[in-house]
This record gives C-alpha cells, structure tokens and sequence, in this order.
C-alpha cells in the first residue's frame, strides 16, 4: 500500500484510511483511486472480512477530482481511458462499503461516499457539488445519485448555485444514513459495519444486488450521459480558462 492509503483490521472490519498524504485534501488523483482500489480488492478477496469503512482525515474526507493532473487533458483522453470505469469498481465491489466522512467532501469526494452502501456523516462536515464554478460537470454520478436522494429542487441548488450542505442538513434530506458529532462518526461507521457482519453473508449480497438495482437501475442511462458529459466539457475554452485560473491560483499559494 502507498502513502495514500492506509489499512488496519478490527474484528472482521477493514478500515480504509485516505491519509492526507502528500496532498492533506486527499485529492482522487491516478496515485489515490489505483491505492483505493487495491485496498477495496484487497478486502474482496479476504474471507475474513465482512465490511470495509472508508475514512479519510479530521480536516478533509476528500476534495474530488486532481484538478492539477486534470487540467491538460481533453475529451479523447478520458474517453480512451476510460476514466470512470475505476469508479464503477467501487460501486459493485463484493462487500459493503461504509462512508465515514468527516470535514470537506465536495465534488468526486462527495460522489465517491455516494457510491458506497452507507454514508455515516459528522454533522459539521461540508458536502457539495462545486464543478460548474470551474466549468465542469459532476460525472461520477453525482447529478443523478444525488437527485434520487434529496430530490431535484435540492439537487439543482446544489449544482447549479454551489450550495454546502453541512452534515446535519444532509442527515435531514436523506442524503446520509448517519449523522454524529465529529469524533463520534468513525466509532459509529465500525458499530455499523460490526452489525453488518453479523448477519448472513450471502443474505447481505443478494439485498446489496437488489438495493443496487433499485437505485441505480431506472438511472443507468441517465449515468451513462452524465459520463459523457463529463468528458465532453473537457473540450471547451471555457473549461480551459476556468481550470487554469484556479491551477494558476493554487500554485500560488501552494498545493494542498
């Protein structure tokens, strides 16, 4: 395992812990989603394992996309790599996920604990969706797993005016399952995942599959558009600009 990411083991829990390091905001840059991945395989693929918690710092669960690495690429580049089939893993990985965030969780921050199974929230946390500001659109399912959750006049005021929601708020709108005082959420995200394990395996796989299609299910094609989307704004000037300036404007005053 890399920097990124750290694991430890409690009863048949994996806890998955996106350090801070070497960038604080846990950005989901090529370095962070390939250590993510290889931790949630990791789990897949050991018996004993029942349930993963995935946590990021006191500060920041994650700031979404590497707007660094981000910035030179176009529409054909994250076509051919099919940039978000890696987040797809994380959606129909073999185990329950809990989220357990704490701090900032905007952008695919926000979109990474929304494909979990259960997001436990600490109430001050800060959730948004902030891509149009740089010309960008959510597209990791953010636009169509968010109004699905919290309806589309929540939805559109987060996307389209930038509006934070804390954790408490989210907690209210059915945003999350779970939200507790700050140092309470990791302690309650493993209470969570102890009692998932608890119950039958094989059970827990064939609701998971279900809950999956019900929610995801009427939405695919509407996923599969956001996707494109996604990639297709990488081809406008505006983007460029927009992009550049906040690149140009974090350079300055040094990298998270």
């Amino acid at each position: 395992m890399n920097e990124s990411i750290r694991t430890e083991t409690l009863e048949n829990v994996r806890i998955i812990h996106m350090t801070g390091q070497p960038q604080r905001a846990n950005p989901l840059n090529t370095n962070m989603m390939q250590a993510l991945l290889a931790a949630i395989a990791e789990a897949d693929g050991d018996s004993s394992i029942r349930t993963s918690v995935l946590v990021g710092t006191p500060q920041f669960f994650s700031v979404g996309s590497d707007i660094l690495e981000m910035n030179d690429k176009r529409a054909i580049d994250w076509l051919e790599r099919e940039w978000m089939d890696d987040w797809d893993q994380i959606r129909h990985s073999k185990k329950p996920i809990i989220a357990a965030v704490r701090g900032i969780a905007m952008g695919g921050g926000l979109e990474l604990a929304l494909l979990c199974d259960l997001i436990v929230c600490a109430n001050d946390a800060r959730l948004s969706l902030p891509e149009t500001s740089i010309g960008v659109v959510p597209g990791a399912g953010g636009t169509q797993r968010l109004i699905s959750l919290i309806g589309r006049a929540l939805t559109s005021d987060m996307i389209l005016t930038g509006r934070e929601l804390s954790g408490s708020e989210a907690a209210q709108h059915g945003l999350v399952s779970r939200a507790v005082e700050a140092e309470q959420v990791l302690e309650e995200a493993i209470s969570m995942a102890v009692q998932i394990g608890k119950r039958s395996p094989f059970a827990t796989r064939l609701v998971r599959e279900l809950l999956r299609e019900a929610s995801d299910g009427p939405i695919r094609q509407s996923l599969r558009l956001e996707r494109l989307m996604a990639y297709m704004v990488f081809d406008s000037e505006e983007r460029k600009e927009r992009m550049q300036k906040f690149v140009d404007t974090k350079k300055s005053k040094g990298n998270q």
